[in-house]
């Protein structure tokens, strides 16, 4: 009988310290979704790149705080509308555990990217539309991505000359150029407004920003 109370002290201890557990500190970070994981019924996933240029896979917590239905991922694939997206990084892969549409007027004006430069166009313009070229070294794009403005309705010619294998994806339009030997060229009327970022597929590389309007 001396040994009870001194077992009843032991298991009290352990129920102290598993109802002493810590909050996993969240995170809120901005930034575009590149893919969604799921359908219409149901998101199991997403990829987000924030403001800072990272590439993450984002998993909706069960419980979240979303402003939206999850659904609703899919458009800002297409528009590429910023999100502000809440993380726990103590899960793998991360938890969204709030979304919510951001508020940052600097990624509305593109101007957040430190990447996002002022340099000369190299736009041509054209009686049948318009001509961007773009040059790819060894996965980056030269001079600097920029934001291209074009005439809703206006036909496109998107050139890409460089070193740099893979796909050239057009998000919102969901074109893509097939890179040979570093270039490649893709025709297609901007028949859809708004801001869409063009990036190489296989890295999520940013190359430019489109502005149809």
């Amino acid at each position: 009988m001396k040994h009870v109370p001194a077992l009843a002290g032991v298991l009290l201890v352990v129920v102290a310290c598993g109802g002493s557990g810590t909050t996993a500190p969240i995170e809120t970070v901005q930034g575009v979704v590149l893919e969604v994981n799921g359908d219409l019924e149901g998101v199991e996933s997403f990829v987000l790149r924030t403001e800072d240029g990272e590439v993450i896979e984002v998993v909706p917590a069960p419980d979240g705080d979303f402003r939206f239905p999850l659904a609703h991922l899919h458009d800002h694939r297409r528009t590429l509308e910023p999100l502000s997206v809440g993380l726990d990084r103590s899960a793998d892969p991360p938890l969204a555990v709030a979304i919510r549409d951001a508020d940052s007027a600097a990624w509305h004006t593109g101007e957040s990217r430190a990447e996002t430069t002022t340099v000369p166009s190299t736009t041509v313009a054209d009686p049948a539309g318009v001509v961007i070229d773009l040059t790819i070294t060894d996965g980056s794009v030269e001079g600097g991505v920029r934001r291209e403005p074009v005439r809703i309705g206006e036909t496109v010619t998107l050139r890409v000359s460089g070193n740099t294998s893979g796909e050239v994806h057009i998000h919102g339009y969901d074109l893509y150029i097939d890179l040979d030997d570093g270039r490649g060229q893709l025709v297609f009327e901007a028949l859809i407004p708004g801001v869409f970022e063009v990036e190489l597929e296989g890295t999520h590389t940013l190359v430019l920003q489109m502005e149809v309007s």
